[in-house]
C-alpha cells in the first residue's frame, strides 16, 4: 500500500505492507520514500522496487497492491499498478478503501447540509463503518 503526500517542499510516499502469519492479518508501516524529483509512474515504481530490495522484501511474492485513484497510480495503460504487474504478475490492484471513504465524505459534505460537525461524526461512525 502506497500513498503520496506533500511535506513542506518534499513529496513523500508512505509504504505499508499487509501480510498473514498463522492465519492472522498484520499491517505494518515500513517507511517513507522521498519522491520529490519526479512523480511519474516509472519513477514511482523504481522507487518502490528499490525500497523493497533495500528492505530485503523484493523476493517476497506480492499478491495485492493498493493506491489512491490518481491516474499515475491506478492507470491501466501506464500507471504504477500496471507497471508493478510486470514484476509481480499476481499483484491485483485494489483502490484503497480509506481513499474511497474520503471521496464519499467529501462528496457528502458538498451535497448535504449538516447542522453540526457532531451530527456528521455520529453519522459516519455509526452508519459508514468500514471493516478492514
Amino acid at each position: 500500500m502506497c500513498d503520496e503526500a506533500k511535506c513542506h517542499k518534499q513529496e513523500q510516499m508512505s509504504v505499508c505492507i499487509r501480510y498473514t502469519k498463522h492465519f492472522e492479518v498484520y499491517e505494518r508501516f515500513i517507511g517513507f520514500l522521498n519522491v520529490s524529483e519526479k512523480q511519474d509512474a516509472e519513477t514511482l515504481v523504481n522507487a518502490i522496487l528499490n525500497f523493497l530490495k533495500l528492505c530485503k522484501l523484493d523476493q517476497v511474492p506480492i499478491v495485492g497492491q493498493s493506491y489512491d485513484g490518481a491516474n499515475v497510480m491506478s492507470g491501466r495503460q501506464g500507471g504504477v499498478q500496471t507497471k508493478m504487474k510486470i514484476h509481480y504478475p499476481y499483484a491485483t490492484y485494489i483502490h484503497c478503501m480509506a481513499h474511497k471513504l474520503n471521496l464519499i465524505v467529501v462528496d457528502m459534505c458538498k451535497n448535504v447540509k449538516v447542522s453540526s460537525n457532531f451530527e456528521l461524526t455520529y453519522y459516519l461512525y455509526n452508519k459508514s463503518t468500514v471493516n478492514l
